[in-house]
């Protein structure tokens, strides 16, 4: 945890200095204790909100002249709604059940590229409401002088996402802030999953796997590591630690792989990502999360050549299994012994198919989290790559690995 400091930029540093009660959670920016008249002809407060981006400390230009205003519906002197201001009064969950009720949008004719900057923004929309309040009251005043702390939120990246405050969509994507997520297996489709699941708001991520980081991954999972790195002969593990590093705190590397031994060390997760190459160890991980109640999602594919041709056949499946659906379990994960089959046959992964499995696999879980719609509650998918088709059915087409 750590206090996130009130002062990012030039234009909120002259907000503050102001006396604006200016505070800043989860990418938006909000002022506070605003005057206004509501619907009865009475002076109210309310909070003028937007989505904030800050860039090294610098200002940025908001991305579009509109905000939100918490409250009743601000009103001139005589009671009557702003619509000069309000464009709809549709309330909306801006983040951390934060509702705003009232959409503003205004823009000044006689000011070029407006707003130039937060303050200009802000200042804008507060100087609109609060002239109208002032009118029954001139000592109102939204400049109060108070300072609010600020709010201490995890440290999860190391800088701020901006899409999903722009989009608007920063309470939808806080459904995805589980605490403990283990990816088991990142070859080819976990090392997808992965670069997925480090770009949610997830607070720790675990990965197991205890192979290295070869030349043939470098072809089949995220990024472009350089000779040099794989000469350092990496646990995958380790590497995609280092490389995601970058980016966000909280991904953990276990360079060793599940089995018996150890298997008990999944009971502390809230979903696991199982993304292994053989019955043995799919078997006996998924029956322990079955047992355990811990949701998790299974995923496989199966390529082989066809004969008398060049080109490939094949499935990719996502097998979710929940606490309130296991009965499709042992129909849908294949767990037999296929080691010693696996030493004589081709097994094929192709960075593509690699990438649509985990794909698949990542918007399952978002749907689990309630991210995105599910109407069908499917907890078994199937891809066949020559129909070109999606299966959601209780049946597969094929068995796939």
């Amino acid at each position: 945890m750590f206090q996130k400091p009130i002062v990012h930029s030039p234009a909120v540093k002259r907000l503050i200095d102001e006396g604006y009660e200016v505070d800043i959670q989860h990418q938006h920016l909000l002022v506070h204790s605003v005057p206004y008249v509501t619907p009865n002809k009475e002076i109210g407060t309310g909070i003028l909100v937007c989505p904030y981006l800050e860039v090294n400390g610098m200002d940025s230009k908001p991305p579009d002249h509109t905000a939100w205003f918490k409250g009743d519906t601000p009103c001139t002197a005589q009671g009557a709604p702003l619509h000069t201001l309000i464009n709809h009064s549709n309330p909306q969950t801006l983040f951390d059940r934060f509702v705003a009720q009232h959409y503003l949008s205004n823009k000044p004719c006689d000011v070029a590229n407006f707003p130039s900057d937060y303050y200009v923004k802000m200042v804008h929309y507060i100087d609109l409401i609060m002239a109208q309040a002032k009118v029954l009251n001139p000592d109102v005043d939204a400049r109060t002088g108070r300072v609010i702390e600020a709010c201490a939120e995890d440290a999860i990246f190391k800088y701020p996402d901006s899409a999903s405050a722009r989009a608007g969509i920063m309470a939808v994507s806080q459904k995805l802030s589980m605490p403990k997520i283990a990816i088991i297996g990142v070859g080819g489709t976990g090392s997808y999953i992965l670069d997925q699941i480090v770009k949610t708001l997830a607070k720790e991520i675990h990965m197991f796997d205890g192979g290295d980081y070869r030349r043939h991954n470098a072809f089949r999972s995220p990024g472009a590591p350089s000779l040099e790195t794989l000469k350092r002969k990496l646990k995958k593990t380790d590497y995609f630690c280092e490389l995601y590093g970058a980016m966000r705190h909280g991904i953990f590397s276990h360079p060793y792989n599940i089995d018996e031994d150890n298997v008990c060390e999944l009971a502390t997760f809230d979903f696991v990502f199982v993304s292994v190459d053989d019955g043995v160890s799919r078997g006996l991980i998924c029956r322990y999360l079955k047992d355990a109640g811990i949701p998790f999602i299974d995923v496989g594919m199966g390529l082989e050549k066809v004969e008398d041709t060049t080109s490939l056949l094949g499935v990719c499946r996502v097998t979710l299994g929940t606490t309130s659906k296991i009965d499709h379990l042992e129909k849908r994960l294949p767990i037999a012994d296929d080691r010693e089959d696996v030493l004589y046959r081709s097994n094929i992964q192709v960075a593509d198919i690699n990438a649509l499995n985990a794909m698949l696999a990542v918007i399952k879980w978002k749907q689990f989290c309630g991210f995105y719609t599910d109407y069908d509650q499917a907890h078994n998918l199937s891809f066949s790559l020559a129909m070109q088709s999606l299966v959601s059915e209780d049946n597969l087409l094929r068995d796939v690995a």
